[in-house]
């Protein structure tokens, strides 16, 4: 399994310890807490270092090894980026960002371009739109986002040609020198198709693990305060958000979104306003 998560029982859920205190807080976001991960074998990202955790001990749990958080937030980021990653990137346009450091060149390109005619303080205009494109499209598709941890977990898929490939970059630490993160920095492929299948698997797992959490909250909890209805309701909501994602995805709804022909233009006019 790619995608690993683990729910923590709802009275250890962060915000739920208290039940006294925090019925009236109760809701499915909150019944999402986990340990995760995303396992590529020998490297597992999102798993702090030894040296992390044995200079922030404290901190952390004794049988710590993943980062924690509300697991609902990292599938929903997850899944915002699926239909770009369900439009194949042409091969030769992949060559243009296959590294962080060919992506940053062409980034500062793009950015010096797009400043310069900026500087003016006109509103939105053509060349806004030809950055936001060539940004969205090119320079961060597929990017997971992860600005809800405090720490660098940079994360890039890509579809080039039918392999997905994984560009990660975890590398961060503190004023000490200390790493956060067991995993460094590289790249993971697989067939678009094998990925296809580990978030089918990934959705599968979830909600059955949910199915039995949001049960489990509700014979916790006091029947006046849970709101019980609006639970089982924003439950099978977000069910048939996130299998409607899915089936989309394997009906190549999003195949054809991106048109490349146009990126392709945008990026020909910024090389040449660079000249």
């Amino acid at each position: 399994m790619m995608f690993n998560f683990e729910l923590k029982p709802p009275l250890k859920c962060a915000g739920l310890e208290m039940p006294e205190k925090s019925d009236s807080y109760v809701c499915w976001f909150y019944l999402t807490d986990s340990k995760y991960f995303i396992d590529f074998g020998e490297t597992k990202l999102f798993q702090l270092s030894v040296q992390w955790l044995e200079k922030y001990k404290d901190e952390y749990p004794s049988d710590a090894q993943f980062e924690e958080y509300q697991y609902s937030r990292l599938l929903e980021d997850l899944f915002d980026i699926l239909p770009t990653i369900a439009c194949p990137m042409p091969s030769d346009l992949y060559a243009l960002v296959e590294t962080d450091e060919k992506r940053d060149l062409l980034r500062d390109v793009i950015e010096d371009v797009w400043e310069t005619e900026n500087l003016d303080g006109t509103p939105w205009n053509e060349t806004d739109e030809k950055y936001d494109n060539i940004s969205r499209h090119l320079l961060y598709y597929g990017g997971l986002d992860s600005g809800y941890l405090r720490v660098r977990a940079d994360c890039q898929f890509f579809n080039v040609d039918g392999t997905v490939f994984i560009r990660y970059n975890f590398i961060d630490e503190d004023e000490g020198g200390c790493p956060v993160w067991s995993a460094n920095k590289g790249i993971y492929t697989l067939p678009y198709e094998k990925f296809i299948c580990e978030i089918d698997d990934l959705l599968n797992r979830f909600f059955s693990a949910m199915d039995r959490q949001v049960e489990a909250a509700m014979q916790i909890f006091s029947e006046e305060t849970i709101k019980k209805h609006n639970l089982i309701s924003e439950h099978a909501e977000r069910k048939k958000y996130f299998y409607g994602i899915l089936e989309s995805l394997k009906n190549n709804v999003y195949e054809k979104q991106i048109d490349w022909k146009k990126l392709r233009s945008d990026l020909d006019y910024f090389q040449k306003q660079n000249i």
